[in-house]
């Protein structure tokens, strides 16, 4: 191999610099390819929501929920409207004809407010949310309507997108 003296001049100084032909020629360096980066893994696929329950036939309170209401009624309606729910002198039926009678083309929305807004009569809005919506599941227990695997809550939204439908012959 040959190699070639050269010289640089840098402020006055002779500099000498050994260079060798190869040197002189363009060399392509190439890096290793990168790691492959790490793809997380795909997430599972979150279940979709349930769809909320959009009549009294699909199911919208439990068994639990309803025995809860049941107690509660027992506690502080049955006085009134009878341990069979029958009604009273002052207080309508609760099952039955009365019962489709009164809330028919209405919604879940409308019974609950319409029991916490009057109901006990002498201490309305007193029983606390959760004792009104398990009596409203006590009511539809007691009328036949389908226990479900999910409690009735008392989010107003969905309550009045619950509609009171007559129990199918």
């Amino acid at each position: 191999m040959a190699t070639r003296r050269a010289f640089l001049t840098a402020v006055g100084v002779t500099v000498p610099v050994l260079a060798s032909t190869l040197a002189c020629s363009t060399a392509i360096v190439t890096a290793p390819p990168p790691a492959p980066a790490e793809v997380p893994p795909p997430a599972a696929a979150e279940p979709e929501p349930a769809a909320p329950p959009t009549s009294v036939l699909d199911g919208i309170f439990t068994e639990a929920q309803a025995e809860r209401g049941r107690a509660a009624y027992g506690e502080h309606c049955a006085e009134c409207h009878g341990e069979e729910l029958r009604g009273g002198e002052m207080a309508p039926g609760l099952t039955g004809v009365a019962f489709r009678f009164r809330w028919r083309g209405l919604n879940l929305g409308d019974i609950f407010e319409s029991i916490e807004s009057t109901m006990p009569p002498e201490e309305p809005e007193t029983l606390g949310d959760q004792a009104y919506i398990d009596v409203v599941a006590f009511l539809l227990s007691a009328n036949g309507y389908p226990v479900g695997d999910r409690e009735l809550v008392t989010e107003a939204e969905l309550l009045e997108g619950v509609a009171v439908e007559r129990m199918p012959p």
